[in-house]
């Protein structure tokens, strides 16, 4: 019944569902740790800690300001397991395809990329399932108000504010605190690399991937539009934050390639400038799709 419903804010529920399909990608990718009996430190489990609260709340933020203008709740909380399904896919089928590919005595490369690969696109579908899942059961015990359908000026820089945060916050804090915290590691001889046999074949993923990453956004931005057309009021605002998400993942995978398998730290900075770069240019040229709709 809906009386039974407690409401919640907006900010609040997509950070809920954000968080909760985050953990259930960190449970998987631990049980592939532990079957393969792959060795994690305890500051390993911290960083784990901070991966979940970090993606949880970026994503969770990008949804909910998304929300805001296109009010289009099952759109986004399918968004968000697509997006997390797709990162973690990388990495989880990536591991798994370079394990089975030394058991089967194989070429390590080719089991990586194909692991990799076919769990980026499987990702995808089974993070949409998991997210679109935990929202059906958040929405048995919570609620979220609608958004307002009137925009006045007020609302328009108020969002506006919310955008330029956003985008100070994903696109030039982030890739800066990572490679900082890049550099603290170093210097307190923190250790990283507990899959050096990796480094290799990652680094050129890492490569291939971060130049997608960078392009995609330009090269499908008119499809994405088109796309979302049928499925939100506001397809410029999801194609904005779509193409401010695939900016940063350089310095995401960047981090990753440092800590899990020890790649320099001139390595992560230059992922990390490369993402604040290639924000910087997606949010110059794209400030069109920050307008409110009239209508």
């Amino acid at each position: 019944m809906q009386s039974s419903q407690k409401t919640i804010s907006p900010f609040l529920y997509f950070i809920l569902i954000s968080s909760l399909t985050n953990l259930v990608f960190l449970l998987i990718g631990a049980v592939e740790l532990a079957l393969f009996s792959a060795k994690l430190s305890g500051f390993g489990l911290l960083i784990i800690i901070f991966l979940l609260v970090w993606k949880g709340a970026l994503v969770g933020f990008v949804s909910w300001f998304s929300h805001k203008k296109a009010n289009n709740k099952d759109f986004l909380v399918k968004f968000i397991g697509i997006y997390l399904g797709r990162f973690f896919g990388i990495i989880i089928g990536g591991f798994l395809g370079y394990e089975v590919a030394d058991t089967l005595k194989q070429s390590n490369l080719i089991g990586f990329v194909i692991g990799a690969l076919a769990f980026y696109f499987a990702g995808r579908w089974i993070g949409s399932k998991i997210s679109t899942l935990i929202g059906a059961q958040l929405d048995k015990v919570l609620s979220i108000p609608e958004s307002q359908a009137t925009v006045n000026v007020a609302d328009t820089k108020s969002t506006s504010r919310l955008a330029s945060m956003g985008f100070i916050l994903y696109g030039v804090i982030l890739p800066f605190l990572l490679a900082i915290i890049g550099l603290l590691m170093n210097y307190f001889d923190v250790p990283i690399g507990y899959l050096p046999e990796l480094l290799p074949v990652s680094r050129i993923v890492v490569i291939v991937f971060s130049i997608f990453s960078i392009c995609a956004p330009w090269l499908l931005k008119s499809r994405w539009i088109s796309k979302y057309q049928t499925l939100t009021s506001s397809p410029e605002s999801i194609v904005y934050w779509l193409g401010l998400v695939f900016s940063t993942v350089p310095a995401i995978y960047g981090f990753v390639l440092f800590l899990a398998m020890g790649a320099s730290i001139i390595e992560l900075c230059f992922y990390a400038v490369a993402s604040s770069i290639a924000a910087i240019i997606w949010n110059m040229n794209n400030k069109v799709t920050l307008k409110q709709r009239a209508g």
